[in-house]
């Protein structure tokens, strides 16, 4: 049982680094964080030719909707050029090109770039139309992405973002067409808010480095280039970029005023997809990159910043073990006093930092200017999410650190129609989130019939993470079997 201890107490001071972390951050969001909103440059008076690129896979419902929304740009026409990027395989390419042909008849320079082969996947399609692109300024938006009109105009026009020339891409906030379509949605927004509303201004803030989102962002053509271009040797490629470019000296502007409305996924199955792409592509990005990280020109804070930046997913597996361990504590400080009762004193104390991100959260939520009634409603969801993928997110995690091989880019459908069209089917993580909630639960069960009820409590966020992801994955099995 002493290893089992020392286990869960090195998990939870893990966390509590993370904690600390993200602590620092919000506090830097709330001194600092009004500053980045208020923010304002002098026009430029020469506007870049500007190429937009639209990489698409399969995307049948949206893909009309980003090519139009690309086209109705308030932006010069003899210096707009918009590239469709596709890769797709069923009636995506002829619904593309029919958007296109209308575009062109606006006057648009509207290129449709087909690819035969998804060699490289998003990565192999960005760089395959780079050499295509006429302009100075990349414009990236994904399949379900709308931006407004005004966007190019307002941050390489009015906000004049590249006026520094060692700015090699700005990022804009995401903002959500589906946000309050369905518990999941609103889970996923208010997680990804942090992200948006608070570390990427605390970190453009300070200077540390920041990465492009892979959508809704601008790069400088000769970033990418001086960076190595697009590679495909991990399966976060936005990411990638973003770390090589600052490590050659370049910088990224986030702009918190600047939103693009773009789909969460709907659907549980996609978005454990999307995670485990995240999970498994952040860590090997960190292992591509850690020993020029930890060589480079970069001040110590900055190193300390990109290191739990890249390693943030960690936290999934902190989760996973966390969940396995503390049944068994909670059971033996019944039976023998020891168990949780083992743990230092500072150990269970410093482990109050780890609700520094329901913090966070709050902070995001009210800066969305969202009610507390909304937050309190939505919070649950956010947290049963955050545990409920922590298997499948520590196994994608695991391949990304002990297999050579990149790994399938599996798209993520998002439209809430095309969920059932593109139709995914569970894998087999969603019985071992299954044997986690049992298992979990049969603890539980032994605490009541011990009468130690008060100690099985923490127990059930285990239990309805687990359980809520998997009876959620089945649900969607289900529906789509009927399909």
């Amino acid at each position: 049982m002493d290893i089992v201890v020392a286990i869960h107490a090195a998990c939870l001071l893990l966390l509590c680094a993370y904690a600390v972390h993200q602590g620092v951050l919000l506090v830097v969001y709330l001194l600092r964080g009004r500053s980045a909103s208020s923010q304002s440059s002098r026009p430029t008076a020469e506007l870049p030719a500007v190429t937009i690129q639209i990489p698409l896979f399969n995307e049948r419902y949206v893909a009309a909707r980003v090519i139009a929304a690309a086209a109705a740009q308030d932006y010069p026409r003899d210096k707009l050029q918009i590239q469709i990027l596709d890769d797709s395989t069923d009636d995506t390419t002829e619904i593309a090109r029919c958007a296109a042909a209308q575009a062109c008849s606006s006057g648009l320079s509207v290129d449709v770039l087909h690819r035969n082969e998804r060699q490289g996947y998003k990565a192999g399609a960005l760089a395959a139309g780079l050499p295509h692109a006429k302009g100075e300024l990349i414009a990236i938006f994904d399949a379900d992405f709308a931006p407004p009109p005004d966007f190019l105009r307002r941050v390489i026009g009015e906000q004049n973002a590249f006026a520094d020339p060692q700015v090699g891409f700005v990022q804009a906030r995401w903002d959500y067409l589906n946000r309050d379509l369905n518990p999941i949605t609103r889970a996923q927004a208010m997680i990804l808010d942090v992200h948006f509303l608070i570390e990427q201004v605390a970190r453009s803030l300070c200077g540390l480095p920041i990465n492009f989102n892979g959508s809704a962002g601008i790069w400088r053509r000769q970033c990418i280039l001086d960076a190595g271009g697009w590679q495909a040797d991990t399966l976060t490629e936005d990411l990638d970029l973003s770390y090589r470019a600052a490590l050659r000296g370049w910088r990224g502007l986030y702009l918190l005023d600047q939103g693009a409305p773009s789909e969460l996924p709907a659907d549980i199955l996609a978005y454990k997809q999307q995670q485990a792409r995240w999970a498994r592509g952040t860590i090997q990005t960190l292992r591509k990159l850690l020993p020029e990280l930890l060589s480079s020109s970069l001040k110590f804070h900055q190193k300390l910043a990109a290191l739990m930046h890249l390693s943030g997913y960690v936290i999934h597996p902190l989760i996973f073990i966390l969940s396995i361990t503390t049944p068994l504590l909670v059971l033996d400080a019944v039976t023998s006093q020891g168990g949780l009762a083992g743990l230092p004193l500072w150990v269970n104390a410093l482990s109050g930092l780890t609700l520094v991100p329901i913090a966070s959260m709050l902070v995001a939520h009210l800066a969305r200017r969202r009610s507390l009634i909304h937050f309190l409603r939505d919070l649950p969801a956010a947290l049963l999410l955050g545990v409920g993928v922590s298997p499948s997110n520590t196994l994608a995690m695991l391949r990304g650190l002990l297999h050579e091989q990149v790994g399938e880019f599996v798209r993520t459908p998002k439209h809430r129609h095309s969920v059932f069209t593109y139709a995914l089917r569970p894998d087999w993580t969603m019985w071992l989130e299954l044997a986690l909630a049992i298992y979990v639960g049969v603890a539980i069960l032994l605490m009541l019939r011990f009468g130690h009820w008060p100690l099985g409590m923490p127990l059930f966020l285990y239990v309805l993470g687990f359980g809520g992801v998997w009876l959620s994955q089945a649900l969607s099995a289900s529906r789509h079997s009927s399909l």
